[in-house]
């Protein structure tokens, strides 16, 4: 009798180890179906991200040709925004190397000791344009000016600073403030907060 009973307890956690499993599927094909739809929307913005500059650069290209070249007054003008737009697609391209050596786990990283705020204070440093163009100050919050040193990949995380920076500016709010905070956690790790007083985002 004690034999049947315990087949059957095995019998029900089999049980319900397959119905977990079938779950955690669910979930993870759920996933898999947002990175899909994710894959496609970014495929389809990446397109036309490079149309912008290619058709540019079309323009400025062909108006040389077609006499343009000849007038000193726009030429060198031309060319100068030519030559941005080439920039901004070399910066696309390298984005798309970014991304598939990530997907393909290639993602190297290269840790050095380094200043957080100092790190901040260069990628507010390189958005300072923008950033002015909506009259926008930015800095880091009082009490956390004291340096903390991390040990951490510098390029990778300037990349975290500037996207989070940049959305902040987009849709901060005019004559705004953005805020950097730091502070230590525990003994081992760091937070960082980067924050806008625009509208904000719902919730959900």
């Amino acid at each position: 009798h004690h034999h049947i009973e315990s087949l059957k307890s095995s019998r029900d956690e089999v049980k319900e180890d397959v119905e977990d499993w079938a779950l955690q599927r669910k979930a993870e094909i759920e996933v898999l179906k947002q990175n899909e739809a994710y894959r496609k929307e970014f495929l389809q913005n990446l397109s036309h991200e490079l149309k912008t500059p290619i058709f540019a650069i079309q323009g400025y290209v062909d108006t040389l040709l077609n006499g343009a070249l000849e007038n000193p007054e726009v030429n060198k003008k031309f060319l100068g925004s030519t030559s941005r737009n080439i920039d901004r697609l070399v910066n696309l391209v390298d984005d798309l190397d970014e991304i598939s050596k990530l997907e393909r786990g290639e993602q190297l990283l290269f840790k050095a000791n380094f200043v957080i705020q100092d790190l901040v204070k260069d990628a507010f440093e390189s958005l300072s344009i923008k950033a002015e163009e909506k009259q926008i100050r930015m800095g880091i919050k009082k009490g956390c000016e004291v340096p903390l040193t991390v040990y951490a990949d510098q390029d990778k995380i300037r990349q975290v600073f500037i996207n989070l920076i940049d959305n902040a500016i987009k849709y901060g709010k005019q004559t705004g403030l953005i805020e950097a905070s730091a502070y230590k956690i525990d003994g081992k790790r760091i937070l960082i907060e980067i924050s806008d007083d625009g509208a904000g985002i719902g919730e959900d």
